[in-house]
């Protein structure tokens, strides 16, 4: 667990830094009479874009791969009260308020490279990816917007933000930068969420990062 990590990035995960808003929710008793798990919501708000171009543009690695692990990681958000409302949630707090801030429930997942579009990563090696969310502690957190990665035989096109060494990367929007290849149907967005995917191609997205 990388407690000191700041997740307040200007990135798809400058989101986590607004997770104050989260709401909780009891799930209801199962019918063997013990209570499921309780449900934590992320409310999150991730840059978002309007072509192919704005996609590529913004990620820093774009790689095809199959998820092989993940885990669970909770991490505690830097305490920071300077800066204004707009870039830092937490400026003008008490030093006392600011730090009681909830921690942040990401999984990780490791995908194993089979294919770059961009970036300095190479096929047959392993990044780690960060998505909002996960089960930890006895609580299910999720994030409406994250589709999670699964283990397994699926095909991802992943577009993703580096943060630097030791640190996961991440999708640079939950939603849109996330897709599955089909041997049939080509690339299909991950989201089922009418209007927010962009359809588009390897080879569309190849060309793009060579630009």
């Amino acid at each position: 667990m990388r407690a000191t990590r700041n997740p307040a990035r200007r990135t798809a995960a400058a989101a986590l830094a607004v997770v104050a808003g989260a709401a909780l929710a009891a799930c209801a008793p199962t019918s063997s009479g013990s209570a499921s798990a309780e449900v934590v919501e992320y409310v999150a708000d991730y840059p978002s874009y309007e072509s192919e171009a704005a996609l590529v543009q913004a990620s820093d690695v774009v790689v095809r791969g199959i998820v092989i692990a993940t885990r669970v990681e909770q991490l505690l958000p830097e305490v920071s009260t300077g800066g204004d409302p707009v870039s830092n949630p937490q400026a003008g707090l008490d030093p006392a308020a600011a730090a009681q801030v909830l921690p942040v429930v990401v999984t990780v997942a490791t995908v194993e490279v089979e294919q770059v579009l961009k970036g300095d990563v190479a096929v047959g090696s392993q990044v780690e990816v960060s998505q909002l969310g996960g089960r930890h502690g006895g609580k299910v957190y999720v994030d409406e917007e994250t589709v999670p990665l699964q283990v397994g035989g699926t095909d991802y096109v992943l577009l993703l933000a580096d943060h630097g060494a030791d640190v996961p990367l991440d999708l640079v929007n939950p939603q849109q930068a996330l897709y599955t290849v089909s041997p049939t149907a080509g690339l299909q967005p991950a989201s089922t969420v009418p209007g927010v995917a962009i359809p588009t191609t390897l080879e569309r997205i190849e060309a793009l990062a060579a630009q």
